[in-house]
């Protein structure tokens, strides 16, 4: 172990946590895969498909009133079945979990590496700046393509079952990511001014 190891090595709970999230992190992993492949099920037959597609300032009713009178509600989101999605709806139904489930193992796979390299005592390493860049990367485009793969599928759904008559809503987007892509490029600036004031700092010893 060098000095800079030693120095930065995380204490024995915090080494005992790092270890803990690599392990959440497989179990994620494993929970990826298996989301990515049951939706992959529905899908990939190409009839009565499941779409979850998001609604603004819409009402239904629903049986909820006394003795299951009709009352109406807002809907901000609802499932519809498309019976035999067009080919390029076809095509981003196929693609939209294999990109999250991409996506999301690839940036767990990372935060994994990272804790491992933390529990060993690699603080600021080359390795650690790295993965965290390749980390914002792989969110921002897990986004970017997630989001167009979403809005095909919802525009395509509505598309399909409404022949084309619905004017809703064609764009939508979980806008949380843009921010977390900021912090994690706050991270990445700050483990690279780490990484420079270690070196600098091993050249005056």
């Amino acid at each position: 172990m060098t000095t800079d190891d030693a120095a930065t090595r995380l204490d024995r709970s915090d080494r005992i946590g790092a270890y803990a999230t690599i392990a959440v992190a497989a179990l994620a992993i494993g929970g990826a895969a298996w989301a990515a492949s049951a939706r992959l099920a529905e899908v990939l037959p190409g009839r009565d498909v499941p779409v979850l597609v998001p609604f603004l300032d819409e009402a239904a009713e629903l049986p909820i009133g006394p003795d299951g009178a009709a009352f109406p509600v807002e809907v901000d989101r609802a499932v519809v079945t498309v019976a035999e999605p067009a080919a390029a709806t076809q095509f981003a139904l196929v693609a939209e979990p294999i990109v999250h489930a991409a996506a999301i193992i690839a940036g767990v796979a990372l935060l994994a590496a990272l804790c491992w390299n933390l529990a060993r005592g690699h603080a600021f390493s080359p390795a650690n700046v790295r993965i965290v860049w390749w980390g914002a990367a792989v969110l921002t485009a897990g986004w970017l393509f997630g989001t167009v793969l979403t809005n095909m599928t919802v525009n395509g759904a509505l598309a399909a079952v409404s022949a084309r008559t619905y004017d809703g809503i064609t764009f939508s987007t979980d806008w949380a990511i843009p921010f977390a892509i900021l912090v994690i490029g706050a991270v990445g600036a700050a483990f690279q001014v780490g990484r420079r004031l270690q070196v600098e700092t091993e050249g005056l010893v």
